[in-house]
C-alpha cells in the first residue's frame, strides 16, 4: 500500500480497533480511550466500511470477533507497539552510552575550560568519545551549515536564528611577559602605553588577520603597537614569550590556566579594550536531543565552575 492510500485512512480508528479487540466491548473500549460510546461506535462503523467486514457481532457475552479482525490481532498490537516506541521521547543512558559527540573549540579552550570537565565526563559515561575540532572564520555559520554539534566560542556579532546558546560568562584582555623581562619589574601604575606601544609584540591571529581586539582599541587612538610575530597558536605563545622580550595580550581566563605553567608576569592593558563573552552553542537540530541535552547541561555546570575560578585566580594574580 501507498502513502497516498493510506493517507485515506484514519489510523486513528486502530488503537480503537486494538482496544475492542482486547475488550471485547464498546463501553470498556470508550473508558480505556477516554471516549465516549458513539464515539467508539462511529469508528467501528468506519472500520467495518474501509475494511468490508463486520469485524464483530454481538453475543449475549459481549461482541465476538470476526475471523478477519481475529487475523489482524496479532500483526496490529505488534504496529502499535512499536508505533508507541518510536513515539516515545527518547532516552539516553550516560552509563551505557557510546556516542561520539563533535564540539568545536580553540586550542586554548581546550586547554583552559575543557580539559577539566574530562574525568566529569567519562565518570558519568565511561564510554562516551569525544572530537574535538578546531575551527576559523564564523563557527556559528558552521553549525548552521551541518558542522560540528556543540562549541565553545566567543560568538560573532551575527548569530544565525538557528543556533542556540547560554553564556558562560565575560572576560578581558590582560598583558603577559616573561618574569625577567625589562617592563616585569616596574609598578603596575608605570606598565605606561609609551611602554607598551615602544616594545615588541605576539598577535594570535586564528584566521590570519594582521589587527586583533587590541590593535583595534588603539586604532581608535590613532595609535599602533609593533607586531613582531604573527601566529595561530594561542599555548605555543606562551613558549615564545617566555624565551623572548615579546608581550602578550590575551583573555584573562587563559592568562590564569596557564601561570603554573610558564614563569610569567601579568599585567593589566595600559588602554581599555572591551570586554568579551564565552559562550557554549548549538544548532537547533540538537536542541531536543536527549544526549545533547544531557551533555550541554554537564559541560555548561562544569564550564562555569571553571570559569568561575580562573577569574578568582586572576583577581588575586
Amino acid at each position: 500500500m501507498y502513502l497516498a492510500d493510506l493517507a485515506h485512512h484514519d489510523l486513528n480508528a486502530l488503537v480503537t480497533l486494538h482496544a475492542l479487540l482486547d475488550s471485547r466491548s464498546v463501553t470498556r473500549a470508550a473508558e480505556r480511550l477516554n471516549l465516549s460510546q458513539p464515539a467508539v461506535s462511529r469508528t467501528l462503523s468506519r472500520l467495518r466500511q474501509a475494511l468490508n467486514d463486520p469485524l464483530f457481532v454481538r453475543t449475549h457475552r459481549g461482541l465476538k470477533p470476526t475471523a478477519r479482525a481475529e487475523a489482524l490481532g496479532p500483526p496490529l498490537a505488534r504496529l502499535l507497539e512499536e508505533l508507541g516506541a518510536l513515539l516515545a521521547p527518547p532516552e539516553f543512558d550516560p552509563a551505557s552510552t557510546t556516542r561520539r559527540f563533535q564540539l568545536a573549540t580553540s586550542d586554548y579552550g581546550m586547554h583552559a575550560f575543557l580539559v577539566p570537565q574530562w574525568q566529569t565526563l567519562k565518570q558519568q559515561a565511561p564510554h562516551l568519545r569525544l572530537d574535538i575540532q578546531g575551527y576559523s572564520g564564523s563557527i556559528e555559520q558552521k553549525l548552521d551549515e551541518g558542522g560540528p554539534e556543540l562549541a565553545l566560542c566567543v560568538p560573532g556579532d551575527r548569530v544565525p536564528a538557528s543556533v542556540h546558546g547560554r553564556e558562560i560568562g565575560s572576560d578581558h584582555f590582560v598583558c603577559v611577559m616573561r618574569k625577567d623581562h625589562p617592563l616585569a619589574g616596574r609598578p603596575e601604575e608605570e606598565f605606561a602605553l609609551d611602554a607598551f606601544l615602544a616594545a615588541d609584540h605576539q598577535l594570535i591571529s586564528m584566521g590570519g588577520d594582521d589587527r586583533g581586539a587590541v590593535d583595534l582599541a588603539l586604532a581608535k587612538h590613532g595609535l599602533k603597537r609593533r607586531v613582531s610575530l604573527r601566529q595561530p597558536h594561542f599555548l605555543a605563545s606562551f613558549s615564545a614569550t617566555q624565551q623572548s622580550d615579546l608581550l602578550l595580550c590575551v583573555p584573562g581566563c587563559l592568562a590564569a590556566s596557564i601561570l603554573d605553567h610558564w614563569p610569567l608576569a601579568l599585567r593589566r592593558l595600559p588602554i581599555e579594550v572591551a570586554p568579551f563573552s564565552y559562550w557554549l552553542i548549538w544548532h537547533e537540530r540538537f536542541h531536543g536531543d536527549a544526549g545533547h541535552s544531557w551533555l550541554r547541561q554537564t559541560l555548561f555546570e562544569g564550564l562555569q565552575t571553571q570559569y568561575q575560578a580562573l577569574s578568582q585566580r586572576l583577581q588575586m594574580a
